[in-house]
């Protein structure tokens, strides 16, 4: 016999480390799959049953087949089949083969109040268990469908996770905004009487069917953007192409598969995706940020700087924008402008590393030593993993005479990323200072392959003229 409910006390409020710890005993990493074996969705779910699993539409929508992972666990479960759908609501109700799961309790989410704090358990970017809390701040309606804004962080991975309140219910389902909304940052929850009603109408278990209805635009889009979260870019820009074609007016998809190709360095084609979502949006803020930092990518450098002013006359707040105009100036030499678009994006962004290496660069052509010194250390500080910026502070320990302490600057950049052409130069700079030429020379060879590969023939064309200068 089926079991959705539980008799257990909720009626006192729990404490976070115990509300995590049962919703994350009851959450699942979903992994769904097409007819050959080709990942489709990945996403969160939760037990609502001794074995049924409660999650979003969207994320089993056209798979053939799928499994749930227990957060934490070894054991991954094979999903038998599907006992009730809302797509309406992007809510679905799952049949694994298991038993003895303490399940999560359902609240009521017409008591929920704005300012009241929540709790989201998910797997976002593929990171299992992650807890995290916030409060309601919003009652929003899509259509006649009731959503629940919250501030509760949600990335891809995360949707279809629980929602619980103080008492340890579920009150909601997260799920991510589609860019249809015309949002930006915001975190949504379905309420959960949504699903207390689709719990009523759970049947016997239908087999999950890959074709069995057409696949609209919009789940297209969330299989695209769960892949761009996690890293994997081609497979978003494939589902995002797929959103496009069968709805072509999503500005929002257009600038999130420009960002997709952004990040494999393919920048015109960025650009022309960019410019569609203008041309949909013409005040699409994070459109214009964005192509211009492909611009800049292809020397468009005053091409970059107009797209920037635009985003900062739509968005005068936007720190991202002065940390990217600033390093542009930089590059055309203006780098007292630079400086100023970099406090700027500071004071809005205390922790914005990329703005305090901007800063610290213009600095350094300005020698200013110590003060980019000192700029390079907080971007390191702020993003241990920054192999920019200690690229950046190798070059400005060479500049200070400390050539051997530059060496190890260099020597973690290329730990960190061992094809970063860019460390190599540094560091056959400051061994060639040090007398050790041979050494030297050898890392600016590796370099000049490195950017070869790469295709990067500024960069091609600098290490030659080093090599030239060793000779």
């Amino acid at each position: 016999m089926l079991v959705v409910c539980c008799k257990m006390n909720t009626t006192l409020a729990q404490t976070a480390e115990q509300i995590a710890e049962k919703a994350l005993a009851a959450t699942v990493y979903l992994e769904m799959k097409d007819g050959n074996g080709a990942a489709l969705g990945f996403g969160s779910g939760f037990f609502v049953g001794e074995d049924l699993i409660a999650t979003n539409f969207h994320i089993i929508e056209g798979a053939s087949n799928g499994t749930a992972k227990l957060v934490g666990k070894y054991t991954t479960y094979t999903i038998t089949g599907i006992t009730a759908a809302d797509e309406t609501n992007d809510l679905a109700l799952l049949k694994v083969n298991t038993y003895g799961i303490k399940f999560l309790p359902l609240g009521n989410s017409g008591d929920v109040k704005i300012g009241m704090t929540v709790y989201v358990a998910g797997n976002p970017l593929g990171l299992e268990g992650t807890f995290s809390d916030g409060i309601i701040s919003s009652r929003r309606y899509r259509y006649t469908q009731e959503r629940l804004q919250m501030t509760a962080p949600i990335s891809p991975g995360s949707n279809g996770g629980p929602v619980l309140n103080k008492k340890g219910e579920v009150i909601g389902v997260s799920v991510f905004a589609h860019p249809s909304l015309d949002t930006q940052n915001l975190n949504f929850a379905i309420p959960s009487n949504y699903l207390k009603k689709l719990l009523d109408q759970s049947g016997h278990a239908k087999p999950l069917l890959e074709n069995n209805h057409s696949i609209p635009s919009e789940t297209y889009f969330f299989w695209g953007y769960t892949k761009h979260g996690l890293g994997d870019y081609n497979g978003a820009i494939a589902d995002y192409t797929t959103a496009i074609r069968l709805k072509t007016d999503y500005a929002g998809i257009y600038a999130l598969r420009g960002l997709a190709k952004q990040q494999l360095r393919q920048y015109s084609a960025a650009i022309a995706d960019y410019d569609k979502a203008i041309q949909l949006k013409p005040d699409y803020v994070e459109a214009y940020g964005n192509r211009g930092l492909s611009k800049y990518h292809l020397d468009q450098v005053f091409d970059a700087i107009v797209d920037y002013d635009k985003a900062i006359q739509l968005k005068p707040d936007y720190a991202e924008a002065y940390g990217n105009r600033g390093l542009a100036k930089g590059t055309l030499g203006q780098h007292f402008a630079a400086i100023t678009d970099c406090d700027k994006a500071i004071q809005l962004k205390p922790d914005f590393a990329e703005a305090y290496l901007s800063r610290g660069l213009a600095k350094t052509t300005l020698n200013q030593h110590n003060a980019a010194m000192a700029d390079f250390n907080k971007a390191i500080q702020l993003k241990p993993d920054y192999v920019e910026a200690y690229n950046a502070r190798a070059f400005a320990k060479i500049n200070k005479g400390q050539h051997s302490a530059a060496i190890t600057d260099c020597d973690k950049a290329i730990q960190l990323k061992p094809d970063f052409a860019e460390a190599y130069v540094t560091r056959g700079f400051a061994k060639g200072q040090l007398g050790r030429t041979y050494e030297g020379m050898q890392d600016i060879k590796k370099a000049l392959k490195l950017a070869e590969n790469a295709g990067n023939v500024k960069l091609k064309s600098q290490v030659e003229e080093l090599i030239r200068f060793f000779e």
